[in-house]
């Protein structure tokens, strides 16, 4: 389940797209695939997205990740138990968004405060099969980075795992045939 998910959330940001205009725009994936077919790819507004392990924490030592970058950090899951080996819990994702304090050719800080609320536009009642509607519960500031803009976005679903449900297997049965001596 979480493995789909982060790649559902990797794919979703992907999809935020720097227009002509300048301003960040959630595309279609059919009007991205336009504009690669007629040789004009877009630029991409989230440039990055990795697994969350206190990177910033560590940025001087850490080889570089192009910005904006957003880091995904699944909460603590407590997970309920239901029939059969179906599982739910109440998930928290904080999405770690980075961006340089003057990223060049934008103003930095009205660019990642538009970005903030381009990735909630992006994710609000966003869902698939293992989770239910994601919706934002909280947005946490860091102030402790000189050149880099570090805000924390909070988000919680309702997500579901099936992986110790046992399936059905049916194995192929040989075709029927004889044999002569």
């Amino acid at each position: 389940m979480r493995k789909e998910l982060y790649q559902a959330l990797k794919d979703r940001l992907s999809r935020l797209i720097v227009a002509d205009s300048g301003q960040i725009i959630f595309a279609s994936e059919e009007h991205i695939k336009q504009l690669e077919e007629a040789g004009t790819p877009p630029e991409k507004a989230v440039k990055h997205v990795g697994l969350w392990n206190r990177q910033v924490e560590f940025i001087e030592e850490e080889a570089p990740f192009p910005m904006p970058a957003v880091f995904v950090e699944f909460g603590r899951i407590t997970w309920r138990h239901q029939a059969g080996g179906l599982q739910d819990a109440d998930l928290t994702v904080g999405l770690h968004v980075l961006t340089a304090s003057l990223p060049e050719g934008y103003d930095g800080a009205e660019f990642h405060l538009d970005l903030l609320d381009k990735i909630n536009a992006c994710l609000h009642r966003f869902e698939g099969e293992s989770w239910g509607s994601f919706k934002r519960s909280a947005s946490i500031p860091c102030h402790d980075h000189e050149e880099i803009l570090d805000d924390t976005e909070v988000f919680q679903a309702m997500v579901y795992d099936d992986s110790a449900v046992k399936r059905l297997v049916k194995h192929p049965v040989p075709p029927q045939f004889s044999q002569k001596d």
